[in-house]
């Protein structure tokens, strides 16, 4: 049975590569700490028009997920990062039926269905540097990738834990080279397995660190040596994994003085830790300094005081970086989403979405770029959220000697080619020119060769 084994692979990793209803809801006393400036203050959350960006977001598509004839719950959500694919990013749903659906995020046609688990799946990760690769995680005590450029119904690489582990969360390192993944509890200890991602060696395993049950697992999203953990046995955990042994790459212990739901990363450089408990509690973290900044507890009872904003259950959240705000996601039973802005101090409710699904909201995610939401619940739907419109091509210049045109006037379609694509087609036209230059060259050599034969 593999045991805690030291960890000294980062030497080897660091070589690669209109107003709002304000509802708000204050913060325990005593919380040490200051939010920095790359955190809005109180007071800009209740000017007027301030999150105006998150008015532009509208139910644009849903598709139903899964069997007509049995219910179907979406789990968990990721998708393709808009920066790094070509064309309409994917979306994978993972469901309750141990299968991951994976559609167009924006036409929702289904792609695929990738299943290969034999127990219940529990995440899905895109690759950070190849968004073509898909990592799943399951209770059976796999991680499997599948390559979506193929056809394949396998995965093209199945990573193994040690006997008896069933994963409850997992991660891939900002760069793509380490895999980490969170066991349920075994006696008193809980794994964290670790493997490098190309090879599928297992590099070695921590089991000191939590007693129960790891809900999340939780890469730096731009520092693969840090990684943040939490746990049903209420702590979560900073690792450095650049250590030689789980002792020295723990870097701090935060207690949530609860279960753990969800943690992330926030902040204008990744600086915060965020968490979710099972009782509804929100907490920040200084990663750096270890300190708590602020505390929210039982957000639902606070909210209900003011009887203008019911929230049953916290979804999850996300960090808008353009607003440069934590927002968390909150649910009714009955399907609503209420969008509510984290501050020092406060937490306001500054966008309702009615009737988003007509049950329990599981899971959600956010794409900074396009400014989106994806979300997916209980009732087996799979809503897409737009929030930026598309940018329209621009105008033709009135110097390049073209007449501006009526809206109602049909204009002659034009080639919608970027600077970057004409410029490669420059290229390969004087690519193409050299080449036919070089051949007529080569074609006279011939010729007065032969002529020069003759004369001999």
């Amino acid at each position: 049975m593999l045991t805690t084994q030291s960890l000294s692979f980062l030497q080897w990793l660091a070589a690669g590569e209109g107003a709002f209803q304000n509802v708000p809801v204050h913060a325990r006393s005593g919380c040490a700490g200051a939010l920095s400036a790359s955190w809005h203050t109180d007071a800009k959350m209740t000017t007027p028009n301030y999150f105006e960006a998150l008015t532009k977001l509208k139910l644009g598509r849903q598709t139903t997920v899964g069997p007509d004839n049995q219910d179907t719950y979406i789990l968990e959500i990721d998708a393709q990062s808009n920066a790094l694919c070509r064309g309409d990013p994917l979306v994978a749903a993972v469901c309750s039926d141990s299968a991951v659906h994976v559609y167009s995020k924006g036409t929702l046609l289904p792609i695929g269905t990738f299943q290969g688990h034999s127990d219940m799946l529990s995440g899905a990760r895109f690759g950070n540097r190849n968004p073509y690769l898909l990592f799943t995680s399951s209770k059976d005590g796999t991680v499997r990738c599948w390559d979506m450029r193929t056809k394949r119904t396998r995965a093209s690489q199945v990573y193994t834990g040690i006997e008896g582990n069933m994963f409850t969360s997992f991660d891939v390192s900002c760069n793509d080279r380490i895999l980490c993944a969170g066991t349920q509890a075994q006696g008193d200890d809980a794994y964290l397995i670790f493997w490098d991602c190309r090879s599928t060696n297992l590099l070695g395993a921590y089991k000191e660190s939590h007693s129960d049950d790891i809900t999340q697992v939780r890469f730096h999203p731009n520092k693969p040596e840090s990684l943040a953990t939490g746990s049903t046995d209420g702590l979560v955990c900073l690792f450095d994994i650049s250590q030689s042994s789980e002792e020295d790459a723990l870097v701090t212990t935060l207690n949530s003085e609860s279960s753990v739901s969800r943690i992330g990363w926030c902040g204008t450089n990744s600086e915060y830790l965020y968490c979710l408990t099972h009782t509804e509690t929100i907490l920040i973290w200084d990663a750096v300094e270890s300190t708590v900044l602020t505390r929210f507890d039982d957000v639902r009872e606070k909210l209900a005081e003011d009887d203008q904003c019911k929230v049953d259950y916290l979804v999850d959240c996300f960090y808008h970086a353009s607003l440069k705000s934590l927002v968390v996601v909150g649910g009714s039973y009955t399907g609503d989403l209420n969008l509510l802005a984290v501050g020092r101090e406060r937490v306001h409710k500054v966008r309702s979405l009615p009737s988003a699904h007509s049950g329990v909201v599981r899971c959600l995610h956010w794409d900074n770029m396009t400014e989106s939401l994806v979300t997916g619940g209980e009732d087996s739907t799979l809503a897409v959220w737009p929030g930026k419109e598309p940018r329209l091509p621009k105008p033709p210049s009135r110097s390049a000697g073209t007449t501006p045109t009526s809206a109602t006037t049909p204009t002659t379609p034009t080639n919608p080619t970027t600077p970057t694509m004409r410029k490669r087609r420059a290229e390969k036209r004087a690519a193409l020119t050299e080449d036919i230059e070089v051949t007529k060259r080569m074609q006279r050599m011939k010729v007065n060769h032969s002529r020069s034969a003759t004369v001999k």
